[in-house]
């Protein structure tokens, strides 16, 4: 490069940055620029970083602030956040849409920052996964750039150390950006075809060149963007011959904005130079590592600032190994000379290797064998786990703690819910009692047996609530009351076979001829109600020809006789101290909402037995001013199978 084409081209970036601050550009609603661990403001390209010690940092517990005593790269390396647990900066979003999220990291040295090993994350998408500065290798300092649409009042970014590190970061950065820098929809390569969705998606900047001319600084693009020379990308350098203009000659269309690239990306471009080969239709090709797991937004940029005359300048795009856009014709498509166009694809990787190709190339029905490209943009799509680093979804790398409101607002739907259910179950309660009592219908068939008995978890609570708790176990017949007095002559002390853990034994004979043994429970016995649940239990499931078998019971007829026919206060106690339960203030005197249902569920079979339950402990009619009861005996009765004639009795106390 001569030292006048270098005097030129300083020329045009001063020509450039007159008209860039002269001309309107996009003002951001949000515009946060951090100085993390820094004490005060620090000017930097012409705009000021604040302390983040004025911004939430959600738990200042868990980090701690350092500065530098050399010097450093630049201005927002000064200073740094260092994170030892999970902590959080959260930014109130004045206007909901695209935004850059950058991050600035220095390790500032004696402080081991450059082993550090952390993950970032919003609360929607994965920005780094386990990232150490390690990975940058001869990169004194790193800075990463994603955009990301924000789809609610507030953002949170999380940094979270790896296990036994730590995290840190120099300076962050929050802006808006316009919707539509990016775009719904793109054309897909391999096959071709339209991809929609893209403005829900999060996306990373790997690559934003400035063809054939100079680094372009945040100072000179509208948007904050750097633009980096393309030299070091290219395949053969001397394939490529860069060209220049004024940047004032650009003429921007009215459907594009220096917001989508400055004039000096248009202004200068890579064209076909001197390969040194006997074909002068070779291909100029860019050749950029990419990570293969991921798909690629990318963005060409072209404008015709070689031709003389219209529809002269006719060229092939390549990405990887697709002609993505075959004849393009830039006359064509502007109409003019010199005007911006651009084109956006979306692309994987090769298939041999970790890296992504562009090349352009001349026509082979053109006047002229030549090609151009003034400018490109690679920027990495987030998967189907909402991530741009690896295949973790946030919530496998971060938990967030919930905000006092959320809570709050979960508390109160909670108990709006189980007042709901108390209402619906109280109304099914009322229709049920509307019904009066069932008879028993001593025809009813006997029910078949299961191999194995159901499982029914026991809780501290009333004999009748156990014993209803059994009903659903699906062990048999429910035999009347009247039927079991029948079979044994009313408990004809006579008929006495033994005395079990859990009551007594009577040998009996039903209607049909068969002999049973019927056990009738004691409240007062020794064994507990759960003993005697897993005593029935293995009855139900034991088969043998020296084993009675369980064929039945009776779970409804324990209830004071004398009440049959009347309403049962018994079940409106039951039910008034569910609700008065679950508007308990604190959660941990709420019943569980299992334990709502079988109350509830206990409270509906009372009814409709229409009897009361003497609880020799704590009867809910002792409670009830006004209501006399004559105390029974509570009842439990099972009824066995007799395998032949013979009794087989045991004194000793078990069954």
């Amino acid at each position: 490069m001569s030292f006048l084409n270098l005097g030129f081209r300083v020329l045009l970036v001063l020509i450039s940055l007159y008209l860039h601050s002269s001309s309107s550009s996009f003002i951001p609603d949000d515009n946060y620029l951090i100085s993390c661990g820094s004490s005060q403001n620090i000017t930097f390209l012409g705009q000021i970083y604040v302390p983040d010690s004025s911004f939430h940092l959600k738990t200042p517990q868990n980090s701690n602030e350092i500065e530098s005593n050399s010097t450093v790269p630049l201005p927002i390396h000064q200073s740094a956040r260092v994170f030892t647990a999970i902590s959080s900066y959260e930014f109130e979003i004045r206007k909901q849409g695209r935004h850059w999220i950058r991050l600035h990291f220095y390790p500032i040295p004696g402080h081991h920052l450059d082993s550090a090993s952390f993950t970032v994350v919003t609360e929607s998408f994965v920005l780094l996964n386990s990232y150490s500065f390690k990975s940058h290798n001869g990169s004194s300092f790193v800075s990463k750039e994603f955009s990301i649409n924000v789809t609610s009042n507030t953002l949170l970014l999380n940094f979270v150390p790896s296990n036994n590190s730590i995290a840190f970061v120099n300076a962050i950065e929050v802006v808006s950006i316009p919707d539509n820098l990016i775009p719904d929809q793109a054309i897909g390569l391999s096959p071709s075809s339209p991809v929609n969705g893209l403005a829900e998606l999060a996306f990373e900047t790997v690559y934003r060149l400035n063809m054939g001319g100079p680094k372009l600084s945040p100072q000179n693009d509208t948007l904050g963007r750097t633009w980096e020379n393309d030299e070091k990308y290219l395949h053969v350098n001397s394939s490529a011959a860069n060209v220049s203009i004024n940047p004032s000659f650009v003429k921007y269309p009215d459907d594009l904005t220096p917001d989508i690239a400055p004039n000096w990306v248009y202004a200068t471009a890579q064209t076909m130079g001197d390969a040194n080969v006997a074909n002068l239709n070779f291909n100029v090709t860019w050749v950029l590592p990419v990570d293969p797991d991921f798909a690629y937004f990318v963005r060409v940029h072209f404008c015709d600032i070689v031709s003389t005359s219209l529809n002269t300048l006719v060229f092939n795009l390549y990405i990887n190994s697709d002609n993505a856009y075959a004849s393009l014709d830039l006359s064509s498509l502007t109409g003019n000379l010199d005007v911006p166009v651009y084109k956006d694809f979306v692309v994987n990787s090769t298939d041999n290797s970790n890296t992504l190709s562009v090349s352009v190339g001349p026509d082979a029905d053109a006047d002229e064998a030549n090609a151009i490209l003034n400018g490109l943009e690679i920027l990495k799509i987030s998967n189907g786990a909402r991530s741009l680093d690896g295949v973790s979804v946030v919530g496998d790398l971060v938990v967030f703690p919930a905000s006092r409101k959320k809570k709050i607002g979960v508390v109160v739907a909670a108990v709006l819910g189980l007042v709901v259910v108390v209402i619906l179950l109280g109304l099914c309660y009322c229709w049920k009692a509307g019904r009066g009592s069932k008879k028993t219908d001593r025809t009813k068939p006997w029910l078949p047996l299961p191999l194995y008995g159901n499982s029914v978890t026991m809780t501290k609570m009333s004999t009748t609530a156990s014993c209803i708790s059994l009903a659903s176990c699906n062990l048999g017949r429910n035999f009347s009351f009247q039927e079991i007095m029948e079979a044994t002559n009313k408990f004809d002390e006579s008929l006495l076979l033994g005395v079990g853990g859990f009551g007594r034994v009577y040998k009996g004979t039903m209607e049909d001829g068969t002999l049973v043994a019927v056990k009738r429970g004691n409240p007062r016995s020794e064994q507990g109600l759960a003993e005697f649940r897993t005593e029935i239990e293995m009855l139900s499931k034991l088969r043998h020809r020296h084993l009675v078998s369980l064929i039945g019971g009776n779970l409804d007829q324990i209830m004071d006789q004398n009440l049959v026919g009347k309403v049962n206060p018994a079940s409106l106690k039951k039910y008034g101290e569910t609700a008065e339960k679950c508007l308990a203030e604190y959660g941990a005197d709420r019943p569980s909402m299992g334990d709502v249902l079988w109350t509830l569920e206990y409270a509906l079979q009372l009814e409709e037995t229409s009897s009361a339950l003497l609880e020799p402990e704590d009867s809910s009619m002792n409670h009830i001013p006004g209501i006399v009861l004559s105390p029974l005996e509570p009842l439990d009765n099972s009824v066995s199978m007799i395998d032949g004639d013979d009794f087989r009795t045991n004194n000793g106390g078990a069954d």
